[in-house]
């Protein structure tokens, strides 16, 4: 087993691997997975041993959480609520978990018109 650290300050997902890491996330993996090398050459993850463990290169972003109750509205409420809203990190917190088609719409229609009324 080794410790790798994802050097990004997003999510990183190495699907080859069944990996998902969260911003500078240290995970223990098996030595024998190919896939590891190209991203420790790249630069995307570093190893992580006992007397050293890499510092992350820039602060994990702070994302907006999506409305506490915003799940429990019907798609119908949900886009009336989308709709509404005028700042587009909310808009972008519902976006990353969202997963009903016509609500994910609403929402890139709406980020798109507050970025064309941002120009």
């Amino acid at each position: 087993m080794i410790r790798i650290m994802n050097a990004l300050a997003g999510v990183l997902h190495i699907p080859a691997a069944k990996l998902r890491f969260n911003a500078f996330e240290i995970k223990e993996v098996e030595e024998d997975i190919p896939e590891l090398e190209r991203f420790i050459n790249a630069g995307v993850i570093k190893l992580v041993t006992e007397d050293h463990v890499p510092e992350p290169q820039t602060p994990a972003p702070s994302l907006t959480a999506p409305p506490e109750d915003f799940d429990t509205l019907n798609e119908e409420d949900a886009i009336e609520y989308i709709e509404d809203e005028k700042d587009p990190e909310v808009i972008q917190s519902i976006l990353r978990e969202e997963e009903r088609p016509g609500v994910v719409d609403a929402l890139k229609t709406r980020l798109q018109e507050l970025d064309d009324a941002g120009k």
